[in-house]
């Protein structure tokens, strides 16, 4: 690890999973605006790289450094939040502020703790873990997990019975008798575009697809996306445009979820000139090849305790300021647990940091396919807001960011990061110590 800390007064931890990792490119339609001009040399930023280990913690971490925001285009790999807090934090005394991003999409809570604090059905992972055999057959799963499931969709035969019809974007044409059907589905939209529209480039918004797909205008590949949270948002190049009748072709491949548009997504082409044209409506669908659901990827980076001896406990001796802490997505479905789980973080991180009083600054989980409208009885979602609410009632130095209200009801990973930027920096501006 190198560059750590030089000429740097406050450094924060910002640790969690994908919404904490969540980069600003990821929430350009809600930040793009403001991001734009912002730009400062006292406000600095590592990633640092995932990694996990199982037989005791680390000593280091892999190489990794600082990166300055000396051009607002630096940030755009940025962790969102991460970004707004520094920014948010620099603005408010103009003191230097480090961040260090130690965080992974989809890791339940279990991997970021020490063994000690591992609960009885997390030791069990653990030890398996430890298995030489078990690990070895695992990872040759893994190795070969998509290459062959792709493999063998490609030796079929081309399903050429099937037709072209016309389909609601947001109905169940991903169904078949009411089951899913995995494999690769195409859909495709005619559109007209007149002189002006034809002759600029344009931005093609497909919203969010389940869950792979490939993009073709007028038989020309323009971009893929390999999973079904990011927004498609497509460069289309002027050339590949052309005045009157226009073809976008959409290769999806479903794999482990029913093939399917996300509705109240942006669903467009927009040319840099002229009107812009809606692309919710119209589409035809022609089953493709079918295939059986691939096997679930065994992600070793979530296995417990496995990311605090590879990411967390080789920082042993930085100087901290404080915690942010965003997660408990993936531990939604234990959320009677996760009170006790969190307090043992807190309480084994402020530990390992020599800092009894570390401050943790908890992000409330966003509301996400209307949890807001469930009870802790019939919501583990909302079983585990209130169990991030009870352990900031319950420790001293920890403090609820208030969020759900910031959630969209159909994206896990809301991209108003700016906003919750704020509250964050407001509720560590107030708590400060004299």
């Amino acid at each position: 690890m190198t560059n750590i800390l030089i000429a740097v007064v406050l450094t924060w931890l910002c640790s969690g999973q994908s919404n904490m990792e969540l980069p600003l490119s990821r929430c350009l339609d809600a930040v793009g605006d403001d991001i734009r001009e912002y730009c400062s040399p006292d406000v600095s930023y590592m990633r640092v790289p995932m990694a996990y280990a199982f037989d005791g913690p680390c000593a280091d971490i892999p190489e990794c450094s600082f990166q300055t925001l000396d051009s607002p285009g630096t940030a755009l790999s940025w962790g969102a939040l991460c970004y707004y807090l520094g920014r948010g934090l620099n603005e408010y005394d103009g003191r230097s502020v480090s961040i260090i991003n130690n965080s992974i999409g989809g890791s339940p809570i279990e991997a970021w703790l020490p063994e000690e604090c591992l609960p009885d059905y997390a030791l069990e992972e653990l030890r398996e873990c430890r298995d030489p055999d078990w690990m070895a057959a695992t990872l040759y799963h893994n190795a070969h997990l998509y290459s062959d499931w792709q493999n063998a969709h490609n030796a079929l035969p081309e399903n050429t019975a099937a037709r072209w019809r016309r389909i609601k974007m947001f109905s169940d044409w991903g169904l078949e008798d009411g089951k899913e059907v995995f494999g690769s589905h195409f859909l495709k939209r005619k559109f007209r575009l007149g002189r002006r529209q034809a002759a600029s480039e344009a931005v093609l918004h497909l919203g969010a697809m389940r869950d792979a797909d490939s993009v073709f205008v007028n038989g020309h590949y323009v971009g893929n996306t390999t999973y079904m949270y990011p927004p498609r948002n497509y460069k289309v190049p002027a050339e590949y445009l052309r005045r009157g009748r226009n073809v976008v072709e959409i290769h999806l491949y479903a794999a482990e979820n029913a093939a399917g548009f996300v509705p109240d997504k942006e669903y467009s082409l927009e040319p840099a000139k002229g009107r812009k044209v809606n692309l919710s409506k119209g589409w035809l669908y022609r089953p493709g090849r079918r295939m059986p659901r691939r096997d679930p990827q065994v992600f070793l980076q979530y296995k417990p305790s496995g990311l605090y001896n590879a990411m967390l406990a080789p920082l042993k001796g930085e100087d901290i300021e404080g915690v942010v802490w965003y997660q408990g997505e993936s531990n939604t479905g234990r959320a009677g647990d996760y009170a006790g789980l969190l307090k043992a973080l807190i309480s084994s991180w402020r530990s390992l940091f020599g800092k009894p009083d570390l401050p943790f600054y908890i992000v409330e989980l966003a509301a996400f396919e209307h949890s807001e409208l469930e009870t802790a009885e019939t919501s583990g979602w909302v079983a585990l807001q209130d169990a991030q609410r009870q352990v900031c009632e319950e420790v001293p130095g920890v403090y609820l960011i208030p969020n759900r209200d910031l959630g969209e009801w159909n994206d896990i990973h809301p991209q108003d990061k700016k906003t919750l930027g704020q509250r964050l920096v407001k509720t560590i501006i107030e708590n400060q110590k004299p």
